[in-house]
């Protein structure tokens, strides 16, 4: 039986340093890692539905507590068209009849990205809180 020692093993050649996997100036957190994907893959964009929700609330104020964005269509016979959930029937009456047009404009005018070319609104009650109903 032959035994070889280990200083008589062939050895591999030795990796330049460019070709090495881990190289201690390339090396940073996963963190950073993955903040960079996920701005390349767009995950960390805002979507449209919340740049217009944005800028509803800023307009309404503590009324928009009162409303919710129920569609934005982008395609059919609907599209452009943002659709609200009302729950007071006086709050509707006022956005349907004397602020429409100004919310409107003013959606147009902060959202870049889609065009908004109506706004519907919808009546829909809220049911009372179930301690209330007895």
């Amino acid at each position: 039986m032959i035994s070889q020692s280990a200083e008589n093993l062939p050895r591999k050649p030795a990796l330049p340093p460019e070709a090495s996997d881990y190289a201690q100036d390339r090396s940073e957190p996963v963190g950073d890692v993955v903040r960079r994907w996920a701005v390349r893959s767009g995950f960390t964009r805002v979507s449209d539905r919340d740049k217009i929700w944005a800028v509803w609330q800023r307009l309404l104020g503590p009324e928009a507590a009162h409303t919710c964005l129920e569609r934005l269509a982008s395609h059919g016979k609907n599209a452009g068209v943002a659709s609200f959930i009302v729950d007071s029937s006086a709050l509707l009456s006022e956005l349907r009849n004397f602020r429409k047009e100004e919310l409107l404009e003013a959606i147009r005018r902060e959202v870049k990205t889609y065009f908004v070319q109506d706004i519907k609104f919808r009546l829909e009650k809220k049911p009372p809180p179930k301690a209330a109903r007895r």
